[in-house]
């Protein structure tokens, strides 16, 4: 038999990028992750100091302009125009890459009509700018015309390459996005900084979320390092701002005209299976009152890398009630390379370590937060069991000031106060059968907090590592005394917090 020639028609690309994806917004999850993984290699080749990694992203709304701009390796001029014209196919693979497929970085060309990629590699005096006509590309794939074109041949007629000067000591990928469609919410700055807070390997605010300490000191316990990436957002490139997972300590749920709750205590959990750790995870204990309110807290989040896998509601199979998964804030963080996020990364590949995960998630923390819950509604009105709760809550903020840091002897003298009055209260406390044990659990870690504050010399001041002199560090620890006795901690946790960022960035 004839051996035949065959031709990938040109509708594949449609399907590829707007078939791919149900929300524009996705484009900037494929970005970013390409974006990741270059700084990643960028970090392994020694051309960046972890510090220096920085992804900063424009979105423009008066300019119809969006850009995605890195810092990483760049790609070298030789091989960047075939690298960026290759449709679905990537020298990346799964075991360490968040892109893999080769599909993302045309995602673009649905929203936009021109796709520019500029890039350039270290010790190369050039730069390589690869241009997309996407609003040509729509002509190419009107049904009915051009039908005798080929994948290949319409990749061709609308692209563009062109090499220019540049320093060599320039390493970076900047994708640009021209015109974009106004029918899309991608220039919406508000909405893609939700988005992006909720999708993107970023760091926690501490200020926010009080456990994060706790939590990063729980998964380097358990071999792993949550990775976390700078990108900085704005509506033009002298007016970016850092961007932060959403994660809160407190919030609000939509019991009782959106009650106020908090995290009192963390619950942590890993899932190994035929003895091999396939997933840490973390969900935050509180008043359990109901759905939360702020949707960007909402629902167990999986990440494998870091980069969030479906949504909010991807971990409802886990629930008998599905509606539980929304009472939850917590992370599952995947870190088995069996488990393979699908194209569309809206869940994982449904393969045999798929079903085993789910199987474990649902016969473990799922029956466990519903009986939480459970248990919750049946004790919320009983005055003891709500005093064990503040007692907890007590305990647990002077764990995270101890990891942390106190903001001045004053912040450190009104805690131990704080806590050896609770723990007085809790010892006067009479409370019924069921909840004894759990008050003399409370009773041996209090005072177990207490010694640690006291013993405790980690002042925030003290984690300076910019070379100011003792004496300005002493007034430095003056200026916090004083701060402490005049304001609200939460303002103090805040100037202190800038000020030893602001000073270690010198």
């Amino acid at each position: 038999m004839a051996q035949e020639t065959v031709q990938v028609g040109k509708y594949t690309l449609e399907s590829l990028t707007t078939g791919m994806y149900s929300d524009p917004k996705i484009v900037y999850r494929e970005y970013i992750q390409n974006s990741v993984d270059s700084l990643e290699n960028a970090v392994s080749l020694g051309l960046l100091e972890p510090q220096s990694m920085r992804i900063d992203i424009v979105v423009n709304a008066e300019e119809s302009y969006i850009s995605i701009k890195d810092n990483g390796t760049g790609i070298p001029s030789e091989s960047a125009a075939k690298t960026l014209m290759n449709v679905g196919s990537s020298k990346k693979r799964n075991s360490n890459n968040r892109g893999f497929r080769g599909i993302g970085r045309l995602g673009g060309m649905s929203y936009c009509d021109t796709l520019v990629f500029t890039t350039s590699a270290e010790n190369e005096a050039v730069k390589t700018i690869v241009t997309f006509d996407c609003k040509k590309l729509r002509r190419l794939l009107v049904p009915g015309e051009y039908e005798d074109m080929s994948l290949s041949a319409v990749l061709e007629e609308i692209t563009t390459v062109e090499t220019l000067s540049e320093k060599a000591e320039k390493h970076y990928l900047c994708v640009e996005m021209k015109e974009v469609n106004g029918f899309s919410d991608l220039l919406d700055i508000d909405a893609a900084k939700s988005y992006i807070s909720q999708v993107a390997p970023l760091p926690y605010q501490s200020r926010h979320f009080i456990y994060t300490s706790q939590l990063k000191e729980y998964l380097v316990q358990h071999g792993y390092s949550v990775e976390e990436f700078p990108i900085f957002v704005g509506e033009d490139e002298y007016d970016l701002e850092p961007v932060y997972k959403p994660n809160k300590s407190r919030f609000r749920s939509d019991r009782g005209k959106k009650t106020a709750d908090e995290i009192t205590s963390m619950s942590y959990f890993d899932i190994t299976i035929d003895g091999e750790l396939y997933a840490l995870g973390w969900y935050g204990n509180c008043g359990w009152y109901g759905f939360l309110s702020d949707k960007e807290l909402s629902g167990f989040r999986v990440r494998k890398g870091n980069i969030l896998i479906g949504d909010s509601k991807t971990m409802n199979v886990i629930f008998k009630e599905a509606r539980f998964n929304g009472w939850t804030q917590g992370e599952i963080f995947i870190v088995t390379d069996k488990l393979i996020p699908n194209a569309r990364r809206d869940d994982f590949e449904q393969n045999d370590a798929y079903y085993k995960l789910i199987d474990k998630l649902s016969n473990g923390v799922g029956l466990e937060i519903a009986r939480t819950i459970r248990e919750a509604s049946l004790t919320r009105n009983n005055p003891n069991a709500k005093a064990l709760r503040e007692v907890e809550k007590k305990i647990a903020e002077a764990s995270t000031a101890v990891t942390e840091g106190f903001n001045s002897t004053v912040d450190k003298e009104k805690l131990i106060a704080t806590l050896t009055e609770s723990a007085a209260s809790l010892s006067g406390l009479r409370v019924s059968e069921d909840l004894s044990q759990r008050k003399q659990e409370l009773q041996e870690k209090i005072e177990t907090a207490i010694d640690e504050v006291t013993e405790s010399k980690n002042f925030k001041i003290n984690q300076i590592n910019s070379g100011i002199d003792k004496k300005s560090k002493q007034v430095l620890k003056v200026v916090s005394d004083i701060l402490s006795r005049k304001l609200a901690k939460v303002l103090v946790d805040e100037i202190i917090e800038d000020i030893v960022s602001e000073l270690n960035r010198k």
